[in-house]
């Protein structure tokens, strides 16, 4: 019984810390988009506007794609359109999301690149906020 109980244990260890990486991972995005955002609040925006698009191609390809596959094959052809309809509205959404994030990361990276993040404390702060909120949203997106 000792050993079947360690195996548990390891598993559940397993999934903690998988989790806590996740939410770390998604807390450092978040603290970069804001890092970018500050970015350009200061600077303005230094991505070149056909890299936007670029990516913005980019990112709507992927996810229209994504929705698409995701669109069972159904004998009637109204309802097989409305349903391509709706996963070209999803993916537009989502690549105009994904685009902003991106280029707020590319601003938050040359933020720092150019040294003027805000105080140690400020930023250990905005960290643990930014773990507590990714933590929230992992718990809210998990399947039931």
């Amino acid at each position: 019984m000792g050993i079947l109980a360690n195996i548990k244990g390891m598993v559940d260890y397993k999934k903690y810390l998988k989790t806590l990486i996740l939410a770390i991972a998604l807390a450092f995005l978040t603290l970069y988009i804001a890092f970018g955002l500050m970015f350009f609040t200061t600077e303005g925006n230094t991505v070149p506007g056909p890299f936007i698009l670029l990516t913005f191609a980019v990112f709507f390809i992927i996810f229209t794609v994504f929705y698409e596959s995701k669109v069972k094959s159904s004998s009637k052809s109204k309802s097989k359109d409305k349903e391509r309809l709706k996963s070209l509205i999803k993916g537009l959404f989502l690549g105009i999301c994904a685009t902003f994030a991106f280029v707020a990361i590319i601003g938050g990276i040359k933020l720092t690149m150019e040294g003027e993040i805000p105080d140690t404390n400020l930023i250990i702060s905005a960290l643990a906020i930014c773990m507590i909120a990714s933590m929230v949203f992992l718990s809210l997106l998990r399947p039931s």
